[in-house]
């Protein structure tokens, strides 16, 4: 087949009407494969999502937020009654948290990307069939034509991650790790 009568086919397989998108079918997919082609997607919404990320009280909250969860992990294996009532006061202040950045998107679902830790159905989707995103189109004029966009790193969850709250405490290591490496 031609490149010629591939567009062709891919303009059909896209099912292009004026401005909007009806379907991705599999062909496309196919010509992705074969071409090399890659994927860009449109998603208005996030702007609102990027203003609210980019927000002091957002970065804020995060941050304690993250900080808590470290400290939750380490304090949970103290028993005494003064270490279990610290750890319940930062259970209710992480679950205050979580209601009070979770409502700066919206107050009755959230982001659209993130339900609680983890990322939503169309954040996954969204991820899986595009290799980048953004609010407008016009987002792309902050880059040179030549410029590269390359794949992050997601870390796994057996990996341990650099977070800021183990930065700040100077432990890099997880806890129990060496202990659980004879389990098998």
């Amino acid at each position: 087949m031609s490149w010629t009568a591939e567009w062709k086919t891919s303009q059909q397989v896209l099912s292009i009407c004026g401005n909007s998108f009806k379907t991705v079918g599999k062909a496309f997919q196919d010509l992705m494969l074969r071409h090399g082609w890659r994927t860009g997607a449109i998603v208005p919404e996030l702007e609102v999502e990027t203003r609210v990320v980019n927000t002091e009280q957002y970065a804020q909250g995060l941050t304690w937020l993250q900080a808590l969860t470290g400290l939750l992990e380490r304090m949970q294996m103290h028993r005494d009654p003064e270490s279990k009532k610290v750890l319940q006061d930062w259970l209710k202040e992480r679950e205050e948290l979580r209601a009070v950045t979770k409502n700066l998107f919206n107050p009755h679902f959230g982001s659209i990307f993130r339900t609680c830790h983890n990322p939503t159905y169309f954040s996954r989707r969204l991820c899986r069939f595009s290799d980048v995103y953004m609010a407008s189109i016009s987002c792309l004029l902050n880059y040179d034509l030549s410029y590269t966009f390359y794949p992050r790193r997601t870390p796994l969850q057996h990996e341990a991650p650099l977070w800021m709250d183990q930065l700040c405490t100077g432990c890099m290591k997880t806890p129990f790790l060496e202990e659980m490496a004879h389990i098998r």
